[in-house]
This record gives C-alpha cells, structure tokens and sequence, in this order.
C-alpha cells in the first residue's frame, strides 16, 4: 500500500511542478473564462447585456376546435413580451400579483420584452427583403408556408435575424389533445432556426420558447388529469363539460404572462445576480472539463514514454505489485483533476467576485453535492485516459487520437461558446457535468442523474481500458 502512495505522491509532484502543465491545467482554462465573462457580462454590471435579439415568429397556428390558439399565444409573447390582446376573457378575471422595488425594476433581470425583439413575419416582409435584394426569392411556391419559412431562414442567415422561430398548423390541436382525454393524442413541435455565428443569442431564444412551451403542456396535462379523474368519479358530469369549461378554470395558473404569482428577482448571495456570473459557471466549467481531459490522458498515458524509457518494464518486475503501479497511477490523475478544478472553482469564484462588486460563491450552496460531481468528474476524465491507454498503440497515436476526441467533447458539450441540441449533446461528458454544475449554481434540484452517469461511463471505461492495458503491458 505503501508503494501505491508513493507512486501516486510522484505523479502528483510531476504534474504540479511542471510549467507547462500548470499553464494548460489552470492559466488556459481560468484566462478564456475570465475574458468571455468580461466580454459577455459587463464589469460590475448587474443587468444583462444581451438585449432585442431579434427573432422573426411565423405563426402558422390553426386555432382548436373550441377556438383556442396557443400559437397566438405564443407568437404575442415572443412579438410583444405579453399575452396579445383579446387571447380570452377569462384572463380578464384573473387576479394579478404585485411586485414591490426600490426602483421600480426587478433587480438582476430582464423582462421578455427587452430580452427578445419579436416580430412577425409575413409574406409582405418576405417581398420586401427581396426587393431590397436583401435574400434571394425561395423556389417553394411563392405565397405557401415553406415559401415564408425559407425565405426566414434565408434572413436568418445573412445575419438580419439571430432566429426564427416557427410555430406549426396543429400546434393548438396536439396541446388541446392532452387536455381532453376523449381525444387521439397527437404529437407536433416547434422549429427554432438560429443564426451558425449567433449561438448564444440562438439558445437564448431557444431557451425561451422552451420554457413557454413547456408551461402550456404543463396546463393541459393538468386539465387532462382532471379531467381523466372526473370521468372516473362522475361519468355524466364529463358529459356535460366540455374543454372550455376546463380551460377557464386553469388558465390563470397555467398560461404564461398571466402572473397569477409573481417572484421579484432579488439578488441572492448563494447564486449568480450578474450575467457574468452565470457565464462564468457555465463556460467556465465546460472549459475546466475540456482542459481536465488532457490533464487525466497526460497522466495516464505517461507510461507510454515510461515504457519507452524502460522504466515502466522495470518497476513491473520489481516486487511493486501490478495492482500498486496502475492503482498509483490512477489515484495520481484522480488527485491532480480534483485539485485543478478545486483550483478553477476558487479562483472563477474570485473573479465573479471580482465582476459583481461582492464576494459572492458563485457555484451554489450544496457544497456536498458539488464535491460529489468534482469527484464524479475525476472519475469520468480518468477513465476516458485509462481506456485511451488500452486502445492506442503509442504516445505519438496517442496525441492525436486523444487531442482530435477532446475537442469533439468540447464541442458536443459546450466549451466553445454554443450550445447543441441536448440530444446530441448529452453524448459528451462534458455536457453532464457542464449540466450539473449550472444545477447547483441555479439552485435548481437534484444533480444525481448527472453524477450517476460520470460515474458509470468512468468506471466503465477504466474497467475496459485496464484489461486492454494489461494484457498489452504484461511484463
């Protein structure tokens, strides 16, 4: 055991004292953070910079059979930052919460309003932009949905827009089905199309509408539950009730912008009250994963150049158990990826200080979970080396294998500024670990499904890697 620890003591000394390292494992990742927080956050500014991104809506919703148009509803939200005039008269009667502030303004925030720059787009705009020679005409019939919706995207492109978004014919049909359990259900969804050179204003929008969609499935998968119920308990009471009856019983509680309850957005020292702050958690984390995997394969994959140096052949035929090597080597990597991103934590947290005006712990309160995704996240790194070393053939393939996978794990999860579809992002364990950290500074809930995925994936690929290794290395 005794040799296991020095074994582990010497990769840890060798990581620490070299220059080189300490510049990749720590400077890098900390200098691109702090630039991009400073860029994208403003100094010591509490308000977003990111405002009016502008963003084309076409509405091509066909109201429900009881007249209801979650499309419009959609469409005045992202076009006008509130529920459109008229949208129903049940929202007349809902009760409005107040919100009180020294200043008039929520505080650390921006309203929807002066977030997004709405606006609709319509076969008029289309004819004007190709008059102005603006885009070019689409070779869709002119007039048809997927004319407006090219030439959109076509706007979109040559940068006019950061987004469009396009909202489907039976967009109100597949909601109202989940309300209405005598109807089929029916399945639809929304485009977003983003600008390739705006991404985070893209995601931004994406974001948004995620959001907004997501609380009005959420009101029709209650009022359909009620409803479900009320069949069981009452068969004839459903008979008589229709979905417009439902509907204005829910409708304060559920559709967006009627601000049943309103929550003032008050600066809490446990999480980020700038932008800056927040973009620090999120890309100064995914830059610390991107950098950690090279600090993990580094130090597994020394034993290649040990190997051909002669001193890996030499300490297997010494009494050191095999077990004592590798297990030296391993909590080796381990040890050095937690105390670079403990390095990284503390000092992004002195630079959102810094930023804000305060001290101010910028990762969260739940200081038991986040030490569980830093180990988590050793875990996962050394594992990913471990099995690189399993694989490869030498340290020359090695470097190129290993540096051309870490850059596709940074750009699936993340660390280079923009965002992937989640589906393919999840791909990377740069994305699950990104994912949790930005839990925890949020305060948003539970980060074990994130933390139970690093874990596995690293113990998985260390299990296969140290098989590999072994029978390839046998002395």
């Amino acid at each position: 055991m005794n040799k296991l620890w020095a074994i582990a003591f010497k990769e840890i000394r060798t990581r620490f004292t070299d220059r080189t390292l300490l510049l990749i494992m720590i400077a890098a990742p900390l200098a691109i953070s702090t630039i991009i927080g400073l860029a994208f956050g403003g100094l010591g500014r509490t308000t977003s910079p990111i405002r009016d991104i502008p963003v084309a809506v076409i509405n091509n919703d066909q109201p429900s059979v009881d007249a209801t148009s979650f499309g419009a509803l959609l469409a005045g939200l992202l076009t006008e930052g509130q529920l459109p005039a008229g949208t129903s008269s049940s929202l007349a009667e809902c009760p409005q919460a107040s919100e009180s502030s020294s200043d008039g303004s929520a505080v650390g925030g921006v309203t929807l309003a002066e977030l997004i720059n709405g606006s609709n787009f319509d076969e008029a705009i289309v004819q004007q932009l190709i008059n102005d020679k603006t885009i070019e005409p689409p070779v869709t019939p002119a007039g048809s949905l997927e004319y407006i919706s090219a030439a959109a995207k076509a706007a979109v492109n040559k940068g006019i827009y950061s987004a469009v978004v396009i909202i489907p014919t039976d967009f109100s049909a597949a909601l109202t089905s989940l309300a209405d359990p005598r109807q089929p259900l029916t399945s639809t969804s929304i485009e977003v199309y983003g600008n390739a050179g705006q991404g985070l204003s893209a995601g931004i929008v994406r974001s948004v509408v995620d959001s907004i969609n997501a609380q009005m499935i959420s009101g029709n998968i209650a009022i359909g539950a009620t409803m479900a119920e009320v069949a069981a308990q009452q068969p004839t009471l459903l008979a008589s009730a229709s979905i417009i009856d439902m509907n204005t019983l829910f409708v304060c509680a559920f559709t967006p912008g009627s601000d049943l309850i309103r929550l003032a957005d008050k600066p809490v020292q446990a999480a980020p009250t700038s932008v800056a702050g927040a973009i620090l958690v999120t890309f100064g984390s995914a830059q610390a994963l991107f950098f950690a995997l090279f600090t993990g394969q580094m130090g597994i994959l020394s034993m290649y150049e040990e190997r051909k140096n002669w001193t890996l052949q030499r300490i297997l035929i010494s009494p050191t158990p095999r077990w004592a090597i590798l297990g030296g080597k391993l909590v080796g990597v381990l040890v050095s990826v937690i105390f670079q991103l403990l390095a990284l934590v503390f000092a992004l947290t002195i630079v959102g200080s810094l930023i804000e005006g305060h001290v101010a712990f910028i990762w969260g309160t739940d200081i038991v979970r986040l030490g569980l995704v830093l180990l988590a996240v050793a875990v996962a790194v050394s594992g990913l080396g471990m099995l690189l070393a399993g694989v490869l053939k030498g340290i020359e393939q090695a470097n190129i294998v290993g540096s051309v996978l870490n850059i596709a794990l940074g750009v699936l999860g993340g660390a280079f500024g923009f965002q992937l579809p989640r589906s393919v992002a999840q791909v990377s364990l740069i994305y699950w670990a990104r994912d949790a950290f930005d839990t925890l500074a949020a305060g948003r809930g539970d980060v074990s499904l994130n933390v139970l995925v690093l874990f596995v994936e690293g113990i998985i690929m260390f299990v296969i890697g140290l098989f590999l290794f072994s029978r390839r290395f046998k002395a």
